[in-house]
């Protein structure tokens, strides 16, 4: 395992994740989660960017892992894949026993966000494919 390249790749998720997460769940996504998670509104009016950060290198670091040493992924395409079935499967089980033990999300929340969260992570994928395949690494 070149642990460079696995560096590489998962700063590579960690910008997928970090910039289309803002854009879908602030820009495109936010009012559409308001209306649909109850929840949401005990979010914190300033976000924990170290948090986000560091939730955001973890996902980034889970596919680069995944895709280096179990699964052997460097086509873009593959990655994205691979990345949106993580992903929907990540988000599936979180959100909905979110939902099944507090009263924060609605099914219809853990729909759009299970949505979300799959696109995003199709884009994480795609670059951490992308991160794996660099030749100079």
């Amino acid at each position: 395992m070149n642990t460079n390249r696995l560096l590489l790749s998962t700063l590579a998720g960690f910008f997928g994740y970090f910039m289309t997460g803002y854009l879908f769940y602030v820009v495109l996504f936010g009012d559409l989660l308001a209306s649909t998670n109850p929840g949401m509104a005990s979010i914190q009016a300033e976000p924990n960017m170290i948090a986000i950060i560091i939730g955001n290198l973890a996902a980034g670091f889970l596919l680069a892992l995944i895709f280096e040493r179990w699964a052997g992924i460097r086509l873009v395409f593959s990655g994205a894949i691979a990345g949106a079935t993580i992903g929907l499967l990540m988000a599936l089980g979180y959100d909905s026993m979110i939902h099944g033990t507090t009263t924060l999300m609605t099914w219809n929340g853990v729909l759009v966000d299970v949505f979300i969260y799959t696109c995003i992570s199709a884009v994480a994928g795609a670059l951490t494919a992308f991160g794996l395949s660099y030749k100079r690494v």
